[in-house]
């Protein structure tokens, strides 16, 4: 069992504990983390796949808050159960490439100090990961890290639109591990990613994401067409 899905259940037996119900607001992420011992990026894993499961539903710039178990799922967990990646490949690189790298320059205009710090505690946690040659692991940070940017740009249009496609990112982003076990020149590029948001250089952020989707689609077998 991965460390999200023991996250997973660590919430929903939170939310048995205490009784709450349909419409109840969730502690925050930061409380969660504290409360239970798993990380921040490992809890806002939890949360995303509990609205995929109908559980929750992330409000932007509100929180997490409880769905009524008899309420029709939220219409982001209904389109991430039905949206698939195979044969999709290259469409989906395609896709990021076009999206990723505005989200990587607002990043560095709008995240807070502390959004910016999770980022770089968790791109140094995939530099261990990969020393430890711990994929799985890997994999989770990478999701982790792309899923922190979206929150981090602080546009709840951004975030509304690409929420229902986070299980495909996540998806995406282990494709070259299967293709290519040196996950050595992600790390790098998720380094110069987070040097430049540290720095508030917009345009460089943006550069560096750009290449980063070029990097990863060829690891995986895809060339992208600019």
């Amino acid at each position: 069992m991965s460390r999200s899905d023991e996250a997973v259940e660590s919430i929903e037996a939170m939310i048995a504990e205490n009784g709450w119900t349909g419409g109840v607001q969730l502690p925050s992420q930061r409380t969660l983390a504290e409360k239970l011992p798993f990380s921040r990026p490992t809890i806002r894993e939890a949360l995303v796949a509990l609205e995929t499961m109908g559980r929750v539903e992330i409000k932007p710039g509100k929180g997490a808050f409880l769905v009524d178990k008899d309420s029709p799922a939220p219409i982001r967990a209904v389109w991430s159960d039905r949206l698939t990646l195979s044969g999709r490949e290259s469409q989906m690189y395609q896709f990021r490439y076009a999206i990723e790298p505005a989200i990587a320059g607002l990043v560095a205009v709008n995240a807070t100090a502390a959004q910016i710090e999770d980022m770089t505690v968790g791109v140094e946690a995939m530099r261990l990961a990969v020393g430890e040659k711990d994929h799985a692991e890997f994999s989770r940070l990478d999701f982790a890290f792309h899923s922190q940017m979206i929150e981090a740009a602080n546009n709840r249009f951004f975030t509304e639109a690409l929420t229902p496609f986070f299980g495909l990112f996540f998806e995406s982003q282990k494709l070259p591990l299967e293709y290519d076990e040196s996950v050595e020149d992600t790390v790098r590029e998720h380094e110069e990613i987070i040097r430049h948001i540290r720095a508030r250089r917009s345009a460089e952020s943006r550069h560096a994401m750009e290449q980063h989707i070029k990097g990863v689609a060829r690891r995986a077998g895809v060339n992208l067409v600019e």
